[in-house]
Parts: structure tokens; sequence; C-alpha cells
């Protein structure tokens, strides 16, 4: 394996957060109405010159997830499902920042989708997880939740 830091320099790049995560995937209309439906998300434009089928989906005016219809192991790979998401953080995942984290929680339980949420109260954050049908690991992050009603699977001191 290279070693990188024989070619690390200083820079004047700066990453200013993820632009977009593109998911190659089998399943592309459950995987477009789970994105649209329960997150979200809205379709969009995408090039036409693009060689592949797909979808981009957009959070405001910014196409955040490319869905890409094909087989890639790397997410449609057979696999146990997770029984509880209860170390998800540490597991790969897509983090995305959202406002009114708590209003998907209810949209979940009528879809009957499994998730694990918890509360950070320092720094304050209140954190959904859930997994597309692919598999890919979905984090929710709310930085500014306000008063939350109704159980919570764990709450962070």
């Amino acid at each position: 394996m290279r070693n990188f830091t024989e070619v690390k320099t200083e820079t004047t790049m700066i990453i200013i957060g993820l632009d977009h995560r593109g998911i190659r995937t089998t399943k592309l209309e459950p995987s477009r109405h789970f994105y649209e439906d329960l997150i979200g998300l809205k379709s969009g434009h995408r090039p036409s010159a693009l060689a592949t089928s797909g979808y981009w989906l957009y959070a405001g005016k910014k196409p955040i997830i490319h869905l890409i219809e094909g087989s890639d192991d790397s997410t449609d790979a057979a696999k146990d499902r997770r029984e509880e998401l209860t170390n998800a953080g540490g597991q790969t995942h897509l983090a995305l920042t959202v406002e009114g984290a708590r209003d998907i929680v209810d949209r979940l339980k009528k879809a009957s989708v499994p998730y694990w949420d918890r509360l950070f109260r320092n720094p304050i954050m209140y954190q959904v997880f859930i997994e597309d049908p692919n598999g890919l690991l979905i984090e929710l992050i709310d930085r500014n939740p306000g008063d939350i009603a109704g159980p919570i699977c764990k709450v962070v001191e």
C-alpha cells in the first residue's frame, strides 16, 4: 500500500461538504420511491448524455443522490438484514443534514420501515438511522431539533 504522507503538501483546496452519493442498484424504482416518498427528495434534471439509466434526486436545487441502474456488489450483495441499528454510526453510511427529522419517524412507522434514533444533548443533535432498499445505511442529522415529543431509542447526555 502506498504511503500518502510522502506526497502530502499544503494546498489551497478547501472541502466544502458532501456533493452527492452515487448508488448503483438493481432496485431502481424501489430506491427512487424510498428517497422521494420517505426521505423527501425530488427527482430532477439528469443529463441525457449519461450512458446509464437512473435518477438524480434533489434537495432543493442540488442533486445529492444519483441512482444508477446496474449491479454493484458493494450495495446489492446478499446479506442478512440488520436486526438493530444500534451501532449504525460505525457502519459505512451516507449522512444527510436535515431539518425536522422527527417528522420522518411518523412516515417510517406508517411504511413499516425499521429505524433507530438517538438524541445527543451536548452538542444538540437528533439522528435517525434507516436502510435504503439496497442495504445502504442512511443517517439523518438534525442539528436544531427543538422539542421532541414521543419515545426515542436512546438519549445521550
